[in-house]
């Protein structure tokens, strides 16, 4: 129960579904193989959220249902849990944006925990809130995507939510010690710094675990990985679509707390 098997897997998503649906079973395949027991995913494995708006619409009403079968008769069959990007028609039917989802799927292929985006992609000349609703928030935390394999608590971080440390100490809070972080990482200046910058920056200031999963060119920069609790990279995809497998470790989060109490040491909550 102390330690989990975890796997990220990168690939670079299009508006192909059926090309998209390959990656993602090769990767799964490929952890399989491994004995993983959680393989995360890149935001928005469906299709591009770079696409119009109308295309979006079409591409969450046509496609999701059947998307998401998909990744649960991959689940059951592999016998794992799995984080994936979605993007899905908004419940208000007045509201035309589309949301972005991150599912996780037990290896029983049950959505046990659903996150909408809270912090939406407005930087950097680019404008994802005209296309993609933010998550709403709400008092008592249930906008947070948190959920349990065996003795570790996994917290949901969706891309451009990484530039905002207060959602990763929210999380922590709760008692979440793995940050899990799916995106498509858009190429630009100082842009792959910032990723593995702000990555290990998450995982030494909440001493957690953190697996970051992003999307490969042309439209991300990949370098998936899985960063310890101290901050260093434990393993990394590089530029390729392809997996990194690594085992996590109860003890190791607890020596590290211990060594470096800083979230017992907080005075501002």
């Amino acid at each position: 129960m102390d330690t989990l098997k975890v796997a990220v897997g990168q690939f670079p998503a299009s508006n192909d579904i059926e090309e998209n649906k390959q990656f993602i079973s090769q990767l799964v395949s490929k952890a399989a193989m491994a004995k993983v027991e959680l393989l995360v995913l890149p935001e928005a494995s469906m299709c591009s959220f770079a696409s119009e708006l109308n295309v979006l619409r079409e591409m969450s009403q046509r496609h999701t249902p059947d998307f998401i079968e998909f990744i649960k008769q991959l689940s059951i069959q592999h016998n794992m849990h799995i984080v994936v990007g979605v993007l899905s028609l908004n419940k208000d039917p007045a509201e035309q944006r589309v949301q972005n989802q991150l599912l996780v799927l037990n290896n029983k292929g049950e959505v046990i925990s659903q996150y909408n985006k809270i912090h939406v992609y407005d930087a950097f000349k680019f404008k994802e809130s005209d296309k993609v609703q933010p998550g709403t928030l709400y008092e008592d935390g249930s906008m947070f995507g948190i959920f349990k394999i065996k003795e570790f608590c996994f917290g949901l971080i969706n891309c451009y939510d990484l530039r905002f440390p207060e959602l990763a100490r929210a999380l922590v809070s709760r008692g979440v010690n793995v940050l899990s972080i799916s995106a498509n990482w858009i190429p630009g200046a100082y842009k792959e710094m910032h990723w593995d910058l702000l990555l290990r920056t998450r995982a030494v200031e909440n001493t957690s675990y953190v697996l970051a999963s992003g999307q490969t060119a042309p439209k991300g920069v990949g370098q998936s990985m899985v960063i310890d609790p101290m901050g260093f990279v434990l393993a990394s995809c590089g530029e390729q679509v392809g997996i990194q497998v690594q085992d996590l470790s109860i003890k190791r989060i607890e020596e590290v707390r211990e060594l470096l109490p800083c979230l017992a040491n907080r005075r501002l909550v």
